[in-house]
């Protein structure tokens, strides 16, 4: 039988975490740039060029944002509140 290994252990946790975190930060910035191209493209559609690209970026920067505060702040918390006797 295999022997168990803390610090490889270690390792595959610390990998988890960045992966979890990374994935995170690629949400917020897809988020972004999606709204952004979104209205980007509205604005070729209307004739109105920085307006709905700015605020696409705004609105789309906003949702990433939303998602991140959820993951961080609102699941640990949810998390921490269940596990309470």
């Amino acid at each position: 039988m295999a022997e168990h290994d803390p610090k490889e252990s270690l390792q595959a946790q610390m990998w988890g975490g960045a992966g979890q975190y990374m994935g995170y930060g690629l949400t917020w910035a897809l988020s972004t740039l999606l709204f952004l191209l979104g209205g980007l493209w509205l604005d070729k559609k209307v004739g109105t060029m920085p307006l709905f690209t700015i605020l696409g970026a705004f609105v789309g920067a906003g949702a990433g944002f939303y998602s991140l505060y959820r993951h961080l702040v609102v699941e640990p918390r949810d998390r921490d509140e269940d596990v309470e006797p």
